[in-house]
C-alpha cells in the first residue's frame, strides 16, 4: 500500500484528468512512459514493455498498453491521442513489443511496468511502478549501461554525461545556490560517464533547467516531473 507522504496532496489521491478508466493502470502508465521519453530525449525507435503482476494481468482489458506507449510518444494523461498510440507508434515505424513477465514483480508493487528503448546511440530503461491516483515512483534508471537503483516519486532530475567526481559535486552545489530543493541524490559515477538523479521536494523552474544545460552543456539533463 502506498504511504501517505508518497502524495503530494489529496488531489493526487483522487487522481488527475485522464483518458482511460484506471488512474493506476491508465494515467499512471502514462508518466512512466513519460520518464522514459524524458530520460531518452528523443522518440524512441522502438519500445519493449515488460509488465509485472497486476499490470501483466490486466493491462489488454485496462489500456494500459496504449497509456504506455502514449506517453512514450511524449501525449500527457489527457491527450486524446491516447486511444489511438500503438497506430500512431506502428505509423512511425516505432516497433512495440509487449512481454507478460511471470513471478514476484521487479519492482515489489503489482503495478509495475519496466520499460526499455533506443534512440540512435542511447539504449534507456526505466522500471516505475504505478501506487494510485496517477501517481508513480521510479524504481530504477539505466542509461547505456549505467543504472542507478532508487524508490522515489516526482519530480527527478537525471543528470548523465562524461562527467568525474569533482565535476558533479560542483553541479550539485550550482543547483543548491540556485534554490533547487534537492531531497536525495543518487549518483553512478564511472571512467565511461556518470548517472545521476535528484530527487526534489518541488518543482524546478524551467528558466533555471535551461540555464543548466546551457552552462553544462556537455551532459544530458532530464526533468521527470
Amino acid at each position: 500500500m502506498a504511504r501517505t507522504q508518497d502524495f503530494k496532496s489529496a488531489f493526487d489521491i483522487i487522481g488527475p484528468k485522464m483518458i482511460g478508466p484506471s488512474s493506476s493502470h491508465t494515467a499512471g502508465a502514462v508518466k512512466i512512459g513519460n520518464a522514459l521519453r524524458e530520460v531518452l530525449q528523443h522518440e524512441p525507435e522502438n519500445l519493449e514493455v515488460h509488465y509485472y503482476e497486476s499490470f501483466a494481468a490486466t493491462h489488454q482489458g485496462h489500456g494500459t498498453d496504449l497509456a504506455i506507449v502514449g506517453g512514450a510518444l511524449g501525449f500527457t494523461t489527457f491527450d486524446e491521442r491516447i486511444p489511438e498510440s500503438t497506430k500512431i507508434a506502428e505509423k512511425d515505424g516505432i516497433k512495440v513489443d509487449i512481454i507478460e513477465e511471470s513471478g514476484h514483480s521487479l519492482g515489489e508493487h503489482p503495478n509495475c511496468a519496466l520499460l526499455k528503448a533506443d534512440a540512435g546511440d542511447r539504449h534507456v530503461e526505466v522500471n516505475g511502478i504505478s501506487i494510485g491516483g496517477g501517481t508513480i515512483k521510479i524504481k530504477s534508471i539505466h542509461v547505456n549501461g549505467l543504472c542507478i537503483l532508487m524508490n522515489h516519486g516526482l519530480p527527478i532530475l537525471v543528470i548523465d554525461g562524461d562527467s568525474d567526481i569533482a565535476s558533479i559535486n560542483h553541479l550539485i552545489n550550482d543547483l543548491i545556490d540556485k534554490d533547487v530543493d534537492i531531497n536525495e541524490e543518487i549518483k553512478t559515477i564511472h571512467k565511461d560517464g556518470c548517472l545521476l538523479a535528484l530527487h526534489l521536494n518541488k518543482d524546478m523552474k524551467s528558466d533555471l533547467l535551461e540555464q543548466m544545460r546551457d552552462k553544462y552543456s556537455n551532459l544530458n539533463f532530464s526533468y521527470v516531473h
